[in-house]
């Protein structure tokens, strides 16, 4: 008989969140619940992007009818009400059980839960409704701001904060030491071999040329 998969998924979608968060959640609820993590997926990109930029569906391809996947918030599964429950009926579809965290759910299909399909419809309708509020927020101060006459956006060669910032000593003496910046990205558990070859040039820190 086949042992399932135990996978979770965790992504950010801004520079002020964090997967380190996510993943020491997993594993946090994994280990509470004698679950032996097999691989986690992690995503640093935003939420506007389809579902085969977040991975999404490379991720569900991998897993088979008793496999589990663990994410931490409904939220993370995809950018809107709709493609959420489309990504779940996915997941049921194909006999996957879905952990959920932060909700303390777990969807099975070979389970029938009618209480689990409604707070499923009521939590993605909240996260959409919460997402829609703070957008319409920001709109809002943003033509405020205009209406002031106060200029928007950065100014002009102005450093933007980074997550890599609090590890930029560290960046920058493994780059003397010709560390490739796939080995930096994960020695320092943060972010992605791309977004920190970003960070790198962007400080002009050299060292982009080892990039194994």
């Amino acid at each position: 008989m086949r042992t399932p998969l135990f996978y979770g998924y965790a992504r950010v979608s801004t520079s002020f969140q964090s997967l380190k968060n996510q993943r020491h959640e997993i594993f946090e609820y994994a280990h509470k619940n004698n679950i032996l993590i097999d691989k986690i997926v992690e995503i640093e990109i935003s939420s506007t992007k389809n579902k085969k930029e977040r991975l999404i569906d490379e991720t569900l391809s991998k897993l088979t009818r008793g496999d589990v996947l663990i994410v931490t918030k409904l939220d993370r599964l995809g950018r809107s009400t709709v493609e959420v429950l489309q990504i779940i009926e996915d997941i049921k579809s194909k006999g996957i059980i879905l952990h959920i965290i932060k909700d303390g759910l777990i969807i099975d299909c070979n389970i029938s839960n009618p209480i689990n399909d409604m707070l499923l419809t009521l939590l993605s309708g909240f996260a959409q409704m919460e997402k829609n509020f703070i957008s319409e927020r920001t709109k809002s101060a943003l033509a405020q701001r205009k209406a002031q006459g106060i200029k928007l956006g950065r100014k002009k060669g102005a450093i933007v904060k980074s997550i890599y910032d609090k590890h930029f000593d560290t960046i920058k003496d493994l780059l003397n030491k010709q560390v490739t910046v796939s080995n930096i990205s994960k020695i320092i558990g943060v972010g992605t071999r791309q977004s920190l070859g970003c960070y790198i040039k962007s400080r002009n820190l050299g060292g982009i040329d080892w990039y194994g």
